[in-house]
């Protein structure tokens, strides 16, 4: 059917949309029917993988929750410079550093 469709410089909806009896009846019965196999069932290393997958998402959304938060605080700040107005440092450790 593509090469069809390509023979005559048509596009694929337009043909389908002109010729749908045609495809019906002379292109479809030729297309051969695949073997239905079942799918197979999920195997403990793809389960794995999966678990995996899911662990390493977790922690991505985790991460950006952090860098969001930094952007936001790093935004405040800047727009506190611009205006002329004191930035306070807040603590990063739990312990503070020795002088």
């Amino acid at each position: 059917m593509t090469a069809v469709e390509r023979f005559l410089d048509i596009p694929h909806a337009t043909f389908h949309r002109h010729y749908a009896d045609l495809i019906d009846t002379h292109f479809r019965p030729r297309i051969p029917q695949s073997a239905t196999t079942p799918s197979p069932a999920p195997n403990a290393r793809a389960e794995a993988n999966l678990s995996r997958l899911r662990r390493e998402n977790t922690d991505l959304r985790r991460t950006l929750a952090l860098y969001e938060e930094a952007i936001r605080q790093l935004a405040l700040e800047n727009n506190a410079l611009r205006g002329g107005g004191t930035v306070v440092p807040l603590p990063t450790r739990a312990t503070p550093s020795p002088p």
